[in-house]
C-alpha cells in the first residue's frame, strides 16, 4: 500500500494535472490498471495476511512471550487488533472492487463526513480535537522511531550487506510517514478548533495540501519517496526478522 501511495504521490508531483491518491485511491487506480483485478487480488491477499498476523500478535503475542502480560504489552497488543481491524476495512474495499462494486475515488471526502456526523454528538468538537491529537502524536512516534534503534529491534542485521541501505529506507520512510500523519492529525485539530468538517482529511488531502505549498512539488516528491521508502524498509528487512526472541 505505502508503495502505491508513494509512486501515485510522486507522479503528482511531476505531473501538474494529477492529483495524489490515499488508501481508497490507490485501490481504484490499480483495478483500472492492466492485469488490475490480478494484481488487487494478490494485495487483498497480503492484507488479509496482515490483518491475520496482527490477530496472532494480538491474542498470542510470539515475538514477546515472557512480556505479553506487561501493561506495555498489554497496550501494543490491544494497538496490533486495531491495526488489524482498520487494514481489514482495506480488505473488505479490495474485495468488494473485485467484486465489481467499488466506485470512484472519494478525495477524502470520507473523512469530513465522519468529522461532521462526529460534531452532531455530545462533546464532538473535543473528541475529533482528541483524535487529530492522537494521530499528530503517533507523527512526532514515527520521527522517534526514524532516529532510534528500534525501528529494526526485531530484525537481525548483522550478517546482510544490506544493512545499511535498510537503515537508511527505514530512517526516511518514517520521517516522511511522522510528515504525512502529523499533517492529518493537525488538520483535524484545525477542523475542531474552527468548527469547520470540510478541513476534515484524511491521506490524500494531506498530500495534495503539501502540493499546495510553495516548493510544493518538491515537498510532495520528497513525502512519496520517503512513502515508497517506507514499503520497501518493510518488505526488505522481513527476511531478518526474529521470530523468537525472547
Amino acid at each position: 500500500m505505502y508503495l502505491l501511495i508513494g509512486a501515485f504521490a510522486l507522479i503528482a508531483a511531476l505531473e501538474p494535472s494529477q492529483q495524489p491518491n490515499g488508501y481508497k485511491g490507490a485501490l481504484a487506480k490499480l483495478a483500472a490498471a492492466p492485469f488490475g483485478d490480478a494484481a488487487l487480488a494478490l494485495l487483498a491477499l497480503g492484507l488479509a495476511a496482515f490483518v491475520l498476523w496482527q490477530v496472532v500478535q494480538g491474542i498470542l503475542d510470539p515475538e514477546h512471550r515472557s512480556q505479553r502480560r506487561t501493561i506495555k504489552r498489554r497496550a501494543v497488543r490491544l494497538g496490533c487488533l486495531l491495526n488489524g481491524a482498520l487494514h481489514g476495512i482495506l480488505v473488505g474495499e479490495a474485495a468488494w472492487r473485485l467484486l465489481g462494486f467499488g466506485g470512484a475515488a472519494d478525495g477524502g471526502r470520507s473523512q469530513a463526513v465522519w468529522a461532521r456526523l462526529a460534531m452532531a454528538l455530545p462533546l464532538g468538537r473535543w473528541m475529533i480535537a482528541a483524535a487529530g491529537a492522537g494521530i499528530a502524536f503517533f507523527g512526532l512516534f514515527q520521527w522517534y522511531l526514524a532516529a532510534s534503534r528500534k525501528k529494526t529491534g526485531r530484525v537481525d542485521l548483522t550478517h546482510t550487506r544490506l544493512r545499511g541501505v535498510i537503515i537508511a529506507l527505514g530512517t526516511f520512510g518514517f520521517l516522511a510517514r511522522g510528515v504525512l500523519f502529523g499533517l492529518i492529525g493537525a488538520f483535524l485539530i484545525d477542523a475542531a478548533r474552527r468548527y469547520n468538517t470540510a478541513n476534515a482529511t484524511g491521506v490524500v488531502g494531506a498530500l495534495s495540501a503539501l502540493k499546495r505549498q510553495e516548493y510544493g512539488h518538491w515537498l510532495l516528491g520528497a513525502v512519496a519517496v520517503g512513502l515508497i521508502s517506507y514499503g520497501l524498509f518493510q518488505i526488505i528487512k522481513e527476511p531478518y526478522r526474529n521470530f523468537y526472541a525472547s
